[in-house]
């Protein structure tokens, strides 16, 4: 019996008696392969979806617990399909062909792909969990106490445990250890710390912030201050909700 092309649904004989028994299978093939959702659970290692699993989902939900980037290889077959990266970690997850070029999924992100029969190309990303960034900068040294940045939120944000992917930078290193104040609405959440004599910061957050449209994001400069700390730049990483 022959089959179609990328969803591998049986084809109705000429002479074949019972055609709805294969026609039936046919729409309900195609009804999963529009509407189903597979929930994968990643072994904290790569994987391989199946024909079977990759054919009959429009939507994976990828979950478990990594400890580093992992890579789940798909069918050549053509098809779109929404990717969830659900797992925990902060890893990214790279959806690829076994011989061709992928997407990588963010933790916590969602991204509508195609499968072009070679390459696994993106459609679009989901507004839910897209990067959203607050950058700044400040010359020279900043004074003890200070204001550097009053940010009013135009948008709700999520600001992830441990502020991953967040950045900062110094030109000029300071003389101790000195941490700034990462508030939202004046409540401290989180803090941005450069040790002695780094020019790269790490940065501290407890758990998930989420600021709403209209709360205020403010970093509040070490007191007493660094007499050596200058030329601040910075830029915090956190996802649309």
């Amino acid at each position: 019996m022959t089959q179609s092309p990328n969803l591998l649904l049986d084809h109705i004989a000429a002479s074949q008696a019972q055609k709805e028994v294969t026609a039936n299978a046919a729409f309900d093939g195609l009804d999963q392969a529009l509407c189903g959702i597979l929930a994968k659970a990643l072994a904290d290692a790569d994987a391989t979806l199946t024909a079977a699993e990759f054919l009959t989902a429009m939507y994976v939900r990828l979950s478990g617990a990594l400890t580093a980037a992992r890579t789940v290889t798909v069918p050549t077959n053509r098809k779109p399909f929404m990717i969830e990266n659900a797992t925990t970690g902060n890893y990214a997850v790279t959806v690829k062909t076994a011989a061709g070029t992928g997407v990588s999924i963010p933790a916590g992100g969602r991204k509508l792909l195609y499968g072009d029969g070679t390459n696994i190309v993106l459609v679009a990303e989901a507004m839910v969990n897209a990067p959203y960034d607050v950058g700044g900068s400040l010359p020279g040294q900043p004074a003890a106490g200070a204001t550097i940045l009053r940010y009013p939120m135009p948008r709700a944000v999520r600001f992830p445990t441990g502020m991953a992917n967040s950045r900062a930078i110094v030109n000029t290193a300071p003389a101790a250890a000195v941490a700034f104040s990462l508030r939202k609405n004046a409540a401290q959440f989180g803090t941005l710390n450069f040790a002695a004599s780094a020019t790269t910061a790490t940065f501290t957050a407890a758990s998930d912030t989420d600021f709403a449209a209209g709360d205020v994001l403010t970093i509040i400069a070490p007191a007493p201050a660094d007499s050596a700390l200058a030329d601040l730049g910075l830029s915090l990483a956190g996802i649309r909700l």
